[in-house]
This record gives structure tokens, C-alpha cells and sequence, in this order.
């Protein structure tokens, strides 16, 4: 197994489902750019907390996963051509969705905004001319 982070954008929307263990899952497919120009097909599949927030992306939504990686192989239903593609088993994931909520939330809170003019707020007192 390779431990990987590929950034890539959904291809399908990921629907949530449910093992035989009774824990939820989720299967994905990324087109992930090359330095050629072209597109790998990248099929994953995320468990728990991550499949579930992973639920709530679409069909061309941007997605970065981190996890094991394989390289895998199948047959074309159509024309039974073999195709080449790569698998994840994702261990984290990180959306756009996901930024918006750290931003907005809890960064904010605990980075107050920079004090006026620019001035680094030191609580000294060294006072600063304009």
C-alpha cells in the first residue's frame, strides 16, 4: 500500500450506505489531474464520520483524500477493454465545505481580527506614532 493525498473532483454524487457490520460507508469516484494533461480515475471508499460528511458533496465538487492506495485493474461492461485506475481507502478527507466551516467558525474566535492601521495589538506599553 502507497499513503497517499489526491485532490481530484467527484465524479457522481457519493450515496451513504450501510455494511452488514451495521457501519456506514461510502464509495466515490474522482477524476484526478496529470502532469500530461490527461485524467486518472481514482474509485474510493470511506467508513464512518468521513463517509457521512462525505455525503453531503455532488458531482463535480472538489475533495482531497487522504489514505492507502492500490493501483487497480477491471474490464470495460461494453467493449471489454482493461482499464487502469487507482483505489483509496480513506483515512481523512477535506472539502471546500469543511475551509468555510473553520473559517467561520472556530479560527475566528480564537485569531481576533488585527488591530487598526495595520499595528500588531502587543498589550505593551510602547506607544506607536503615525
Amino acid at each position: 500500500m502507497i499513503d497517499a493525498l489526491i485532490t481530484g473532483k467527484l465524479l457522481r454524487d457519493p450515496a451513504l450506505k450501510t455494511g452488514s457490520s451495521g457501519k456506514p460507508y461510502c464509495n466515490f469516484l474522482l477524476s484526478v489531474p496529470t502532469n500530461d494533461g490527461e485524467y486518472t480515475l481514482v474509485s474510493g471508499i470511506a467508513f464512518g464520520d468521513v463517509a457521512g460528511r462525505l455525503t453531503k458533496l455532488q458531482k463535480g465538487d472538489a475533495l482531497s483524500v487522504a489514505g492507502s492506495l492500490k493501483p487497480s485493474e477491471w474490464a470495460d461492461k461494453s467493449t471489454g477493454e482493461i482499464k487502469r485506475g487507482l483505489s483509496i481507502t480513506v483515512s481523512a478527507a477535506l472539502s471546500a465545505y469543511d475551509v468555510k466551516k473553520r473559517r467561520g467558525g472556530e479560527s475566528r474566535q480564537s485569531n481576533p481580527a488585527p488591530p487598526s492601521r495595520g499595528y500588531p495589538n502587543y498589550d505593551d506599553a510602547l506607544p506607536f506614532r503615525d
